[in-house]
């Protein structure tokens, strides 16, 4: 009998013992137990400066939210072009982006406004417009469905060709085959309202097309076409700053929304540092690029000449009152012509 007692007591001991550790795993705090994990995708290359400040922004967001928030990459647009990125991101399947002006347009095309042609001769220029809209734009995402992380920009775009290009006349030539991103509107109107022909692609495909020679003309930053190892199917560039590359960090509301307000403040706080982090890289790696490209790769730069920018100006002021009421309100592009012209006067 006392033997029977004695296994009767270790037997009811043993499932106290297992309730208690049931118990104990059901009353962790969630915080403990449940790690949000934020599938993002962009087109940025393995190694490039934006893969190391996102890979960098993720593990501190990992750590600063208690190992709550975990990232997966998706670099070298392994999840499609960005309208397929985009297509993901609303069907649930990827929640973040680092995105270009093809992905944010499709958000909220108004911010293409930033890319149109010789709208900011600097980067100052840009800065004091963007800060100041800075709130506007908040809204205009999370009207859209998303919360903006931090803007940037891939620097200032030139042409890069294997024929030099001095004028306009020059890239309406019949050898030269001008690249034009198949969802970039504000490109192809400039490009149609110059009268030269341009090949639609996107940004995927342009390594190949480079290859076979469909393209021999495109306009990029001097850091992308490192980066994306386009360099070595070029032999100039022209020192012309057509135009600036935005681009942004976004999330969609819907993931963010499930976060703790702890946990959105932090990735809003951690996202904003890596992206003015990232802008101050990135120009710096723009200037250097430029130095390898001549330097290294022995590419030509050449100067358009003074009467060409006048022509090629003249030309961007008809595209941007061309495209009001397409891409963006007559409002919008008012107010950032008053903001540039009050840079402008102050300096």
């Amino acid at each position: 009998m006392r033997d029977k007692k004695t296994s009767n007591k270790i037997h009811a001991a043993s499932i106290a013992s297992v309730l208690i550790v049931i118990l104990s795993m059901f009353c962790l705090p969630m915080s403990v137990r449940a790690v949000e994990s934020i599938k993002f995708a962009t087109l940025a290359p393995k190694g490039s400066t934006w893969m190391n400040n996102l890979n960098a922004m993720g593990k501190e967001i990992f750590t600063k939210t208690d190992s709550q928030i975990e990232f997966r990459f998706y670099a070298n647009g392994i999840q499609g072009d960005e309208l397929d990125v985009i297509r993901k991101m609303r069907a649930g399947l990827l929640h973040a982006g680092a995105m270009t002006a093809t992905g944010l347009g499709e958000i909220q095309k108004e911010v293409l406004i930033f890319q149109l042609p010789r709208m900011f001769k600097t980067y100052e220029e840009l800065d004091y417009v963007r800060n100041y809209l800075r709130e506007d734009l908040d809204k205009a995402f999370s009207d859209a469905g998303y919360v903006l992380l931090g803007m940037g920009d891939i620097g200032f775009y030139y042409i890069f060709s294997n024929h030099p290009i001095r004028t306009i006349a020059d890239l309406k030539s019949p050898s030269v085959r001008m690249w034009a991103r198949t969802s970039d509107r504000i490109a192809q109107r400039f490009y149609k309202s110059a009268q030269i022909a341009t090949v639609p692609r996107e940004v995927t495909q342009v390594m190949s097309s480079l290859y076979s020679g469909q393209l021999n003309a495109v306009t990029a930053s001097p850091y992308v076409t490192v980066a994306l190892q386009w360099h070595d199917k070029f032999k100039y560039m022209t020192d012309l700053p057509v135009s600036v590359g935005v681009g942004a960090t976004v999330i969609t509301k819907e993931k963010f929304d499930q976060l703790t307000p702890h946990q959105q403040k932090v990735l809003r706080e951690i996202g904003d540092k890596y992206q003015t982090k990232m802008i101050l890289e990135v120009r710096k790696d723009n200037e250097r690029a430029i130095e390898a490209l001549t330097k290294k790769a022995g590419i030509q730069i050449v100067k358009f000449e003074d009467k060409a920018v006048e022509a090629w100006d003249t030309i961007a002021a008809e595209t941007h009152n061309a495209l009001v009421g397409k891409i963006y309100s007559q409002e919008f592009l008012d107010k950032i012509n008053m903001l540039l012209s009050e840079y402008r006067e102050k300096k």
